[in-house]
């Protein structure tokens, strides 16, 4: 590949705005001279005053170290001259309560408060005991696994140790892992008390691990095989009671871009205990609607594998938070385009096409399908409903002459040509050579995008919209955020749209985040 091709497309992006650098994690206070106090001497202590700082503290640096020295969910810890004639403790930890994992899912758990976070708000919550960190290499082992990232599988963990009996100088203390994304509040002393959290360390840990994520942005853009398939990813335990808000990024980008967004969410007590936060990671080289194809039948997938009985009432209702081109994805999981799509395309009807049974019910799912049901509310911040000149302009010519849609798109389609020739229409000559790119299909003047602007939404969904308009003054209609016009963003039938100061990298400035939220609340 020209290597300006490259730089150019790259300078491109920068005027996108889409950029991310991941958080960073420091670890500023280690185990330090916890790691020679005896093991019995931190669960006293733990236990002694649970709620001071150095209790919670204790109880932290206690289970760290039980993790990697132990390794065993039971075991004994003697005491020495005990003055209570208690001479061991008989440590379980437990996972019986709802939200709580067992010590052998994780590879690392350590204190919160151990860590510096680093180009992200560190948010807290203030409660009863100890607040950890835990992290566990994603290998794949169990089947939801698939819709965890491979980075890894990072959790906000709440340690919490009880007595229990004592039986001969044995005092019995159980411990407990929750998280507390699951688990607002706890009962201790027989009182409901709230579980104090770090719910931006455990993030900060998984952000720190994406360089490579945050690198495809632009080299999958410029290969046929890019090195990450489109795929869902739950960014925390699946609730049943909770709705999902999947959030969908845009052109040359990736769920990276929505750090501060979820961060921002997760800070928030009454967001995070209504809502569930998804992320959808897709090849930006490719069409719209292929991405929203993919996710359509993910989609259909988990909720079968999490909910197959689909009683859960997270399976009820669905938000989509989108931003740009992700719009555009958002969308077609919206509306019914019936035969639009097709006619525009082809020049006979799909009965007459020859193709093999399973390429005919994958092409039919691409051009006619039924809206989701569970959809109520959709976000666009930024999105191009009617395309922008960008795609048509020196840079989006580069970045249209660079782009290289999946192979398994290019492969699709031209397996239908070569079995059917002449049947895609003048304007779909692209597509039938599986050559129809992202970047090009964003122009104004691309029939799709004409097709699903007037596409009406599914009955009940209500949208809104956040537009950047740079802070320039002058008439609204005239207004761009710098590569998307007001214009092509204004919906009329939005039950609101929120004008903010800023580029197309509007959905990181404050009053689009202080937004989302206000929406997201809304019955």
């Amino acid at each position: 590949m020209n290597l300006t091709k490259i730089a150019l497309f790259s300078i491109s992006l920068c005027l996108i705005g889409c950029v991310h650098a991941p958080a960073k994690l420091k670890r500023v206070i280690g185990l330090g001279m916890d790691e020679q106090v005896p093991l019995h001497n931190l669960l006293s202590a733990a236990l002694a005053d649970s709620e001071s700082a150095s209790g919670k503290r204790a109880l932290g640096h206690f289970i760290e170290r039980w993790q990697k020295e132990v390794r065993s969910a039971e075991g004994t810890v003697s005491v020495p001259k005990s003055e209570t004639g208690i001479h061991s403790y008989r440590v379980v930890f437990e996972s019986s309560e709802f939200g709580a994992y067992p010590l052998s899912y994780f590879d690392d758990i350590s204190l919160a408060s151990d860590f510096e976070v680093q180009k992200l708000k560190h948010h807290q919550r203030v409660g009863v005991v100890t607040p950890l960190t835990a992290l566990r290499e994603n290998k794949h082992q169990a089947a939801i696994e698939k819709f965890y990232p491979p980075e890894a599988i990072t959790r906000p963990l709440t340690g919490l140790a009880r007595l229990g009996s004592i039986k001969q100088g044995v005092q019995e203390v159980r411990v407990s892992l929750l998280c507390p994304l699951v688990n607002p509040t706890v009962r201790v002393k027989r009182q409901s008390r709230t579980l104090a959290a770090n719910f931006s360390v455990p993030w900060a840990a998984l952000l720190a691990r994406s360089g490579k994520l945050n690198q495809s942005r632009v080299l999958d853009m410029l290969t046929r095989t890019p090195k990450r398939q489109p795929q869902l990813y739950l960014m925390e335990p699946y609730d049943p009671k909770k709705e999902p808000l999947i959030m969908i990024h845009g052109l040359l980008s990736t769920p990276l871009a929505w750090a501060e967004s979820s961060n921002e969410i997760w800070s928030n007590e009454e967001v995070r205990k209504r809502y569930q936060i998804w992320h959808y990671l897709y090849n930006t080289s490719a069409p719209a609607l292929y991405s929203a194809r993919i996710l359509r039948t993910q989609l259909h997938e988990l909720r079968q594998m999490l909910d197959p009985e689909g009683d859960d009432p997270a399976m009820q209702k669905t938000t989509l938070l989108t931003h740009s081109m992700g719009g555009l994805v958002g969308k077609a999981l919206a509306v019914k385009p019936g035969k639009a799509f097709w006619q525009a395309a082809f020049n006979v009807p799909h009965e007459s096409l020859k193709l093999s049974q399973a390429d005919r019910l994958q092409l039919e799912d691409a051009f006619e399908w039924q809206p989701d049901p569970t959809i109520h509310r959709i976000i666009f911040i930024a999105v191009p409903h009617r395309g922008s000149n960008y795609a048509d302009n020196t840079i989006g010519r580069i970045g249209s002459w660079i782009t290289r849609p999946p192979s398994q798109f290019q492969a699709f389609y031209q397996r239908i040509s070569a079995s059917n020739p002449g049947v895609f229409t003048s304007d779909y000559e692209a597509l039938g050579k599986g050559e129809l790119d992202s970047v090009s299909s964003l122009s104004p003047h691309q029939p799709t995008l004409r097709i699903l602007a007037e596409l009406p939404f599914a009955l009940g969904i209500q949208v809104h919209s956040i537009i950047g308009n740079r802070g320039k003054p002058g008439p609204l209609e005239q207004s761009s955020d710098g590569i998307v016009p007001y214009i092509s963003s204004h919906l009329d039938q939005a039950a609101s749209e929120l004008i903010v100061p800023a580029g197309h990298g509007a959905f990181r400035h404050p009053q689009s985040i202080a937004e989302v939220k206000r929406l997201l609340l809304l019955r």
